[in-house]
């Protein structure tokens, strides 16, 4: 199975590896000073009130002078360069991440903010790219040295309204599609194995370095990215919010393509409130998510529930039980329903193919205009063999495999694109109808090739830890198309009503 594209089985709690040396250290020299007089009667004060509050609580405190942008920065670079040789949620940091801090501070007190995100620290997946000088690798050394010309049309929209951009975070390489196995999910050759900081439990990828920083509290939120499964399997992983938009909801512009027809970046959060406001803020057109939660948004709403596939995996019938009953709390009316077979999508078969080709087409087309001498996918393949402890130290499974499937060209693959795309909202479709639903209710990233090829939004909300292995679990919900709206709103009900997140064993000074 493949790590983000397809429906993973349960995590298991993993023996902790020996991770390998960075590619590039995380300089925190830019900070040395301000760090220095960072006390910890300070850091322990912000401490407490992170544990549990959202990006408008944290407003209010900056707005009462209990707070500025500048010691919330300090508080998460401190907590990064106490934790993150050991986590490795980032890959570099952002040399300005300060002097942004200060400037929010200096508008705050002039009284011209620029919206509900002006001076909170976040980070951005490292395959979305950013200006100078901070560098887009996607997890590869081949593109280790690589800056982009400009920020991505995301980033340059959170940059408009404030926000302080820590750093770039670590990720499967490549969204996911060189190393196969849940085991080494968030590996790259450039940062290493990021690590799950409620302890050695895997990750998830591909936006591992996302989810694993924004639990531990290295930043406030994250911005992450989707193919199928790739930003929902690491939230729900870690015990944090994370949602893949529908399609056309963010521009996608400016991101390492893996599969240009399904890849789309989301936020990653420790709540929905929270997750609400980024999407606010990167959403094409104008949006109020945030404004319009409600925590009687599934009263009285029938929901499908996919029992029998949430069913089959271990330990899944406890979760499902835990499910039912922050539904029931949401005053929900479930129904239990199936997914219909359908011969055009083929139990998602095809996916392959379709991930192949666009690997092809899209990610080599981006990585032939910036790494040296590497033009098609043999010639990567041959790049990563000649030096393997360097450049794949996690091993090419996935990448070598996906080689063999025989390749399209772009009109064929255009026309697969339409095919499944289709296929996969037709099955929705067909499967909100028979029931009625407003959503539909999955497990992790469960059935993650089917909505994110459909284009269509979900979202997933900590469900607590899993009896068997201790890890993070998270409820998905799958929205109808166009919908983020009353997803979003949905999912905040659920979780005002189960209250489910846990925080990981992570003190400030200490590890798990």
């Amino acid at each position: 199975m493949l790590l983000c594209i397809w429906s993973i089985a349960a995590p298991v709690h993993a023996a902790a590896t020996a991770n390998i040396p960075r590619l590039r250290a995380l300089d925190f020299k830019p900070f040395e000073t301000a760090l220095a007089r960072f006390t910890p009667q300070a850091a322990a004060e912000v401490d407490a009130l992170l544990r549990h509050a959202t990006i408008p609580q944290v407003q209010a405190a900056m707005a009462s002078g209990g707070l500025s942008s500048e010691t919330l920065a300090l508080y998460f670079l401190d907590r990064t360069r106490r934790h993150d040789e050991r986590l490795r949620a980032y890959l570099e940091l952002n040399p300005a991440a300060l002097d942004e801090a200060r400037a929010a501070d200096a508008r705050r007190k002039a009284g011209r903010l620029l919206g509900p995100l002006d001076g909170i620290p976040i980070s951005l997946k490292d395959n979305i790219e950013t200006g100078p000088p901070m560098h887009t690798t996607a997890g590869s050394a081949l593109l280790l040295d690589h800056v982009a010309k400009a920020d991505a049309p995301l980033v340059a929209r959170l940059r408009t309204q404030g926000a302080v951009i820590l750093g770039k975070a670590n990720l499967s390489e490549f969204a996911g599609v060189v190393t196969l196995g849940p085991r080494i999910g968030g590996s790259s050759a450039v940062g290493g194995q990021t690590m799950n900081p409620h302890g050695a439990a895997v990750t998830g990828g591909s936006s591992a370095g996302s989810a694993a920083g924004t639990a531990a509290r290295l930043a406030m939120a994250s911005i992450g990215t989707e193919t199928s499964g790739s930003l929902i399997a690491p939230s729900a992983w870690n015990g944090v919010v994370g949602m893949k938009p529908g399609r056309g909801r963010v521009d996608g512009a400016g991101i390492v393509p893996l599969l240009s027809a399904n890849d789309t970046p989301g936020p990653v959060a420790r709540s929905v409130t929270d997750a609400a406001l980024l999407l606010d803020a990167i959403a094409l057109q104008p949006a109020r998510f945030a404004a319009g939660l409600r925590k009687d948004a599934l009263s009285g709403v029938p929901v499908g529930v996919l029992e029998r596939d949430i069913l089959e995996g271990r330990g899944n019938a406890v979760l499902l039980d835990r499910a039912r009953k922050g539904l029931a709390a949401a005053g929900a009316l479930p129904r239990a329903t199936l997914l219909p077979q359908s011969p055009a999508w083929a139990g998602g078969a095809p996916f392959v193919q379709l991930l192949a080709s666009g690997m092809r087409l899209d990610m080599m087309d981006y990585v032939s205009k910036r790494g040296a001498g590497v033009t098609t996918l043999d010639d990567l393949l041959a790049w990563y063999r000649a030096m393997p402890d360097r450049r794949a130290p996690f091993g090419i499974d996935m990448i070598a495999a996906l080689s063999k499937v025989p390749a399209l060209d772009r009109p064929a693959h255009e026309a697969l694109v339409l095919r499944l795309r289709g296929a996969a909202a037709a099955i929705l479709d067909a499967t909100f109808e028979k029931t009625g639903a407003r959503v539909l209710v999955s497990l992790e990233n469960m059935h993650s090739t089917l909505y994110a090829t459909a284009g269509y939004p979900a979202i997933t909300v900590p469900l607590g830890l899993r009896e068997d292995s201790g890890t993070p679990a998270g409820i998905t919900f799958i929205g109808r198309r166009g919908e983020d709206g009353a997803l979003l709103s949905m999912a905040y009900a659920f979780e005002q009503a189960a209250r489910l997140r846990v925080e990981p064993p992570l003190d400030y000074t200490g590890r798990p």
